[in-house]
């Protein structure tokens, strides 16, 4: 693996590893470059987050300041520079700045169409605070269920969400993953990355969460012998979030309240075990 001035992961013994630190990003799309990442109507739930976690910094990321992100922390790292710069679909850098941020500065990422519903620092259980490095949520678990054509796994794990210390391996390990991805994706098509044009189930594919979901369990399987696949993760519900390695996997209801699906709770309540809701409103097909 390439290396590059990347900095030591954060450590605190006898405290929270996740930095505090939000983490959101408003990219405009290439037909309408001028998008304003401080449109209102796209930043209705930011609010939230920073009533919940007062003492947090906040940071929106909009194309000049992604680009400077990449620019000042992946300079020596040919391989990112050259597929950042390359790329104008603004979901996939939205799902690669996510992992660079996160590989290097930690905190939280959270997608604008999220409302926080309780404070990032209870988010780890007391038991696992001192360990848990990485907080990933679940968004489809199909149980019982029957398939969905767009989900090729039977649990998914979801990144509208997701909470680290700085770095931790698994996030560019991911970045890597999703540049493999579009470039292999690209040479079959015998095109380029700055040309490449994709669907949204490419996206999910290539950077999102079905991409996602196969980096970390690698990851997971590296740092637990005793997982074996996603089925493993399946139904948690009774039993709370479980730490695995330093990964903290947490419940359906954790990240997925509100879902038609995966035992979802969906009665208008909000489950004890929910930390955030996402609203679904799909801004990244305007502007990430």
């Amino acid at each position: 693996m390439r290396t590059t001035k990347y900095r030591l992961p954060f450590t605190c013994p006898k405290c929270h590893l996740i930095p505090p630190k939000i983490w959101q990003i408003l990219l405009p799309h290439p037909d309408n470059p001028d998008t304003s990442p401080l449109d209102a109507k796209n930043l209705v739930d930011t609010p939230s987050w920073l009533v919940q976690n007062p003492g947090y910094g906040y940071i929106l990321l909009g194309q000049k300041e992604a680009d400077d992100f990449v620019n000042a922390h992946f300079s020596a790292d040919a391989k990112v520079l050259e597929a950042w710069r390359a790329l104008k679909d603004p979901a996939v850098k939205s799902d690669l700045l996510r992992y660079l941020m996160l590989f290097i500065e930690g905190g939280v990422y959270t997608d604008v169409d999220t409302e926080a519903l309780k404070p990032i620092d209870v988010w780890v259980p007391e038991t696992f605070r001192d360990r848990a490095r990485v907080v990933i949520g679940i968004e489809w678990d199909q149980l019982d269920g029957g398939t969905w054509a767009e989900i090729p796994h039977r649990l998914q794990f979801c990144q509208w969400t997701i909470a680290a210390a700085p770095g931790h391996p698994l996030f560019i390990k991911m970045a890597y993953h999703t540049i493999n991805n579009l470039e292999s994706l690209a040479a079959k098509r015998m095109t380029t990355l700055n040309t490449l044009d994709l669907s949204g189930v490419e996206v999910m594919m290539s950077s999102g969460p079905a991409s996602w979901t196969d980096v970390v369990l690698e990851q997971l399987k590296e740092m637990d012998l005793n997982v074996t696949g996603v089925a493993d993760f399946s139904g948690m519900k009774p039993t709370g979030p479980r730490l695995y390695g330093d990964i903290l996997i947490l419940t359906i209801d954790g990240c997925g309240m509100g879902q038609l699906h995966s035992n979802s709770t969906h009665d208008g309540t909000i489950p004890e075990a929910a930390l955030l809701k996402h609203k679904f409103r799909g801004s990244w097909r305007s502007s990430v």
